[in-house]
């Protein structure tokens, strides 16, 4: 799993910078623009958490049923 979030947030960034460029972001919108990278990699790694969370739990679960 860590490697799956590795290059999920690997892949995120490279989009993140290929779509900037070499733009200074001037006003609001741009600074604005220029977060969404930041954002979507922040909610990719929320959900990756929330699944390795169920993922474990599941885990538990069956432990505790085999026993």
């Amino acid at each position: 799993m860590p490697r799956f979030k590795q290059a999920a947030a690997a892949a995120l960034i490279a989009l993140g910078i290929a779509g900037c460029g070499d733009k200074v972001p001037e006003s609001e919108a741009a600074k604005q623009v220029g977060n969404i990278p930041k954002q979507t990699l922040d909610k990719v790694q929320g959900d990756l958490d929330k699944a390795a969370q169920k993922d474990a739990e599941r885990t538990r679960d069956a432990d505790d049923k085999a026993q």
